[in-house]
């Protein structure tokens, strides 16, 4: 057990919940969030979770979506007691499930869409890495991944194997990483879907529409989700602006508010940051925390959400802040 866990169950009782509430109480939250199930699924926070995360936000914060909380910032008058929901990507599953539930609850929000995938260009390529690997049947033998120049062992455990390849390529260009799933599809034998599987959709424009009529706070991520770092100029160049386009077409937004692909340190850079600002963004959000979250706003640091009650509530509360 850490010194941080082991001071979160030994004052919980004691009212420690509520003294990290206040004396965190100028430190704004900004949660990240992906995809939501309604059954028990890898990867995806189940509805009944969220549905009571939203409640503990409701009943001891100050909801805003992120457009909201930077006003604030920039008039020098951020309330007290701050926390902001943040989707990435843009499934289904959001107007299925999260947006249904935090307008239930009173919960603004604020949705990163992938606006090719949006749009019914492209699946995202880690989803596409995930359905070559389920639907490969392969024996015990380990398969030879090229690009990587090293034999990977699928049938033994299929999700470190999606680790694996995945961790690779957020490290490679963003053509190298398409010659290597592509590749992967042939040596499996798996064809490949050109539309996204059901359990890998997006949502449509009609539906992003008629949230935003309903209060949604629109940014951007992107045109296709590569690793920004990973692409040349122009591929850069049209990442950001098409994405940007696509939003001010479909939705008549001329959303100032970017998020990183990946969003971890190493998939930004003062580069990467000027060239968004250039294409017309004020504000950018990475995927980790930092004290100061809004102390650089191309780099605007948010908490992963998780399932987990005790971890969320450290993350709300400010355990997680105060003794960072």
């Amino acid at each position: 057990m850490t010194l941080n866990q082991f001071i979160y169950k030994a004052t919980r009782p004691l009212g420690g919940l509520q003294l990290a509430r206040m004396l965190a109480r100028h430190h704004p939250r900004i949660l990240m969030y992906h995809r939501l199930s309604a059954t028990d699924e890898p990867g995806k926070i189940h509805v009944d979770q969220f549905r009571k995360q939203m409640r503990l936000i409701k009943r001891h914060f100050h909801p805003m979506n992120l457009t909201e909380l930077l006003e604030a910032h920039e008039q020098g008058n951020v309330p007290n007691h701050a926390v902001v929901v943040t989707f990435d990507d843009g499934y289904a599953d959001f107007a299925e499930y999260a947006f249904p539930i935090m307008q239930e609850e009173g919960i603004p929000s604020t949705l990163f869409i992938t606006t090719g995938f949006v749009n019914g260009d492209l699946w995202l390529w880690p989803d596409q890495l995930h359905y070559v690997i389920d639907e490969a049947s392969i024996g015990g033998e380990p398969v030879y991944i090229d690009g990587m120049d090293k034999y990977v062992e699928l049938l033994s455990d299929r999700d470190r194997a999606w680790n694996t390849i995945a961790d690779y390529c957020l490290k490679i260009q963003n053509e190298k990483k398409e010659s290597l799933i592509s590749n992967l599809y042939h040596r499996l034998n798996v064809v490949r879907p050109s539309q996204a599987p059901v359990q890998y959709c997006g949502l449509k424009w009609s539906q992003i529409r008629k949230m935003v009529k309903s209060g949604l706070d629109v940014g951007s991520h992107s045109y296709s989700h590569p690793i920004l770092t990973q692409l040349q100029d122009n591929e850069l160049d049209k990442e950001l602006k098409l994405s940007k386009l696509l939003i001010q077409k479909e939705l008549n937004i001329e959303t100032p508010l970017f998020c990183y692909p990946n969003g971890t340190p190493d998939d930004f850079n003062e580069k990467i940051k000027e060239s968004i600002s250039k294409a017309g963004y004020r504000y950018a959000v990475n995927a980790y925390p930092s004290r100061l979250p809004l102390s650089d706003t191309l780099s605007i640091n948010r908490y992963p959400a998780v399932e987990n009650m005790m971890l969320f509530e450290k993350t709300v509360f400010g355990t997680g802040y105060l003794f960072r």
